[in-house]
C-alpha cells in the first residue's frame, strides 16, 4: 500500500505540473496498472490538449506509456472559478501517509487569495475522511472572524442503488448562535474529495455573509 501511495503522489505530482491542471488523482487497477487518470483544470484550454499533455508528461517523466482514454478531465466553469468572489472553491488536495501518521492539506480559493488547511491522524478508513473534512475546515477558518467557529460534527457514505454520497454536518458558532449545516456530494472516485466538497456545499450558502470584512 504505501509504495502504491507513493507510486500514485509521483504520477499526480508530474501530472500536476502541466499548466491549468488544479488536481490529479491516480487510481490502480487489481493488476497495479494504472486504472483511471482524474484531472481537474481550469476552464480555457481543450480536455484534448490537457490529456495528450498527461500523457506525454507520464512517459517522458515516469517512463510509462498511458492509454489517453483512461484519462478524464473535468475543468471548473464560471461559477467554480478561483475567481468567484463569493464562494470558496477546491483548488488542490494533497494526501500523504506514513505508518502511524496521515496528513490531508486541502488548498481553497477564494477571489485571488488561496489558504491551505492541515489535518493530521491515524491512517484508518473513516479518520481518512475526517481528517478530509478537518483540513477543508482549517482551510475555510482562515477567511474568517477569529469570533466564528465551525466545528465537524460527522462524516459519513452513504450508499445507495445508484451511487455512493459522502454527507459531512458541521456546528457552526457565529455572534453567540449555534446552527448545525449539512452538505453531500456524490462519490466518483475518491471519497476524501467528495468528503471536501460536501464540507464545502455544507458552508457554501452561509459563506459570503461570513466573510470577515
Amino acid at each position: 500500500m504505501p509504495d502504491e501511495l507513493a507510486r500514485a503522489r509521483e504520477l499526480e505530482s508530474t501530472v500536476e505540473k502541466i499548466k491549468d491542471v488544479m488536481a490529479c488523482r491516480v487510481v490502480f487497477g487489481n493488476d497495479g496498472g494504472i486504472e483511471e487518470i482524474h484531472v481537474l483544470a481550469r476552464s480555457g484550454r481543450s480536455p484534448r490538449y490537457i490529456a495528450r499533455d498527461a500523457e506525454s508528461a507520464i512517459l517522458a517523466a515516469c517512463g510509462i506509456a498511458v492509454d489517453r482514454r483512461k484519462i478524464s478531465i473535468a475543468q471548473l466553469g464560471q461559477e467554480g472559478d478561483v475567481r468567484d468572489k463569493g464562494r470558496p472553491v477546491l483548488t488542490r488536495i494533497s494526501l500523504t501517509s506514513g505508518k502511524d501518521e496521515a496528513e490531508v492539506t486541502v488548498e481553497i480559493g477564494l477571489g485571488k487569495a488561496l489558504v491551505s488547511g492541515n489535518a493530521k491522524g491515524i491512517p484508518t478508513p473513516n479518520r481518512w475522511l475526517r481528517l478530509a473534512a478537518e483540513a477543508t475546515l482549517d482551510a475555510l477558518s482562515k477567511f474568517l472572524s477569529p469570533k466564528t467557529k465551525i466545528s465537524l460534527h460527522d462524516v459519513t457514505v452513504a450508499q445507495s442503488k445508484a451511487a455512493k454520497i459522502a454527507l459531512v454536518t458541521v456546528t457552526l458558532v457565529d455572534d453567540g448562535q449555534q446552527v448545525m449545516l449539512s452538505g453531500s456530494c456524490p462519490i466518483t472516485y475518491d471519497e476524501r474529495e467528495s468528503v471536501v466538497r460536501a464540507t464545502l456545499d455544507a458552508i457554501n450558502r452561509r459563506f459570503p455573509v461570513l466573510l470577515d470584512g
